[in-house]
């Protein structure tokens, strides 16, 4: 098994997922600079499924653009997805950074 580039830290997050024309509510459960794990229900979607993941914050909302790496199924059913980044904007990898010096 490969070893992850880097850190992921902790977190509980809102977030929402866009992937066309569907959208589905989620959990951060765990972030990065290059990637995040996200708790959500999300059914039908492709291997190479790319999403627009919106974070909520005070400033405003933050738009990352991902696709899905491994989606993981507990009993048949998705209990999240693993997303790699696309080319994270620079307020992302600042916002990631914040969190580093809150922990």
């Amino acid at each position: 098994m490969a070893r992850r580039s880097t850190w992921r830290i902790p977190v509980r997050l809102s977030v929402i997922l866009n992937c066309g024309s569907k959208v589905a509510p989620g959990t951060v459960k765990n972030i990065s600079e290059t990637g995040m794990f996200i708790s959500a229900e999300v059914t039908d979607v492709a291997e190479d499924a790319k999403f627009d993941i919106s974070i909520p914050l005070k400033e405003g909302v933050l738009h990352v653009p991902g696709k899905l790496v491994r989606l993981s199924k507990m009993n048949g059913s998705c209990r999240g997805i693993a997303v790699e980044l696309l080319d994270p904007p620079k307020n992302y990898l600042d916002f990631v950074e914040n969190l580093l010096y809150i922990l």
